[in-house]
């Protein structure tokens, strides 16, 4: 699936990590738990929404842009060649890039290269799992990677796109990666907050939040050497 960008909106996809912090301090966080060993875990809620958002943290053993290259190189671009891990959660992930410059940044990143602010937009496929019961989910995005006081962020809310056959189209409210280091090490925190549509019970989707980290595990046994991926 492609999209089409407006190079007008480069200026508002930039702003967006402001937008998605300033968020962030207006939900209620509730207490933490520990989820799998190696995520420290919660929900936060936005008293607009019924369904919460999750508030996933993860330390990892590597240095933080060796960590932000591997969760670019398997996070952003997702297709047929994507680790087969990666694709249990994820059908298809793509970024586009609102100007040439936002490009080169996102090739530098990958590089672990120094950067300046990059804008961009994302279309991805999040795998049902139980598609004869409930479809696949459709999310677009836009909004920017920069660096906020030492942090790197990665941050985007929704962007109107076209339906896609078989997906059910959800609205993404406030998706917040935060990477920085730790004491030589890296570490990840998320928010993720989405209306999925469709007719899926707030307490149902609530209830399954806590999956959402498995990506966060993911990266952390990809880059400790714990989990080797496979094609």
């Amino acid at each position: 699936m492609e999209l089409t960008l407006d190079p007008k909106m480069r200026d508002a996809a930039l702003n967006v990590c402001e937008e998605m912090i300033a968020h962030m301090k207006t939900c209620e966080f509730a207490k933490t738990k520990t989820y799998k060993k190696h995520c420290t875990t919660g929900h936060a809620k936005d008293p607009n929404i019924k369904f919460d958002a999750v508030n996933g943290v993860v330390d990892i053993n590597v240095p933080l842009k060796k960590a932000i290259s591997t969760f670019m190189t398997y996070g952003a671009s997702v297709n047929e060649k994507s680790p087969k891990q990666v694709l249990e959660s994820t059908i298809f992930m793509k970024m586009f890039f609102y100007a040439e410059s936002d490009k080169a940044n996102f090739d530098k990143l990958l590089k672990e290269e120094e950067f300046e602010d990059i804008a961009f937009a994302l279309v991805s496929g999040t795998r049902s799992p139980a598609p004869m019961i409930v479809q696949h989910r459709l999310i677009c995005g836009y909004g920017s990677i920069k660096k906020i006081d030492g942090k790197v962020y990665m941050c985007a809310k929704n962007l109107e796109c076209p339906a896609l056959a078989g997906y059910v189209t959800g609205n993404l409210i406030n998706s917040t990666i935060i990477l920085e280091d730790v004491a030589g090490k890296t570490r990840v925190t998320q928010f993720q907050l989405c209306d999925p549509s469709g007719n899926i019970p707030g307490w149902v989707y609530n209830t399954a939040l806590d999956a959402r980290n498995d990506i966060l595990l993911l990266l952390k046994g990809f880059l400790e050497g714990e989990i080797k991926p496979e094609f």
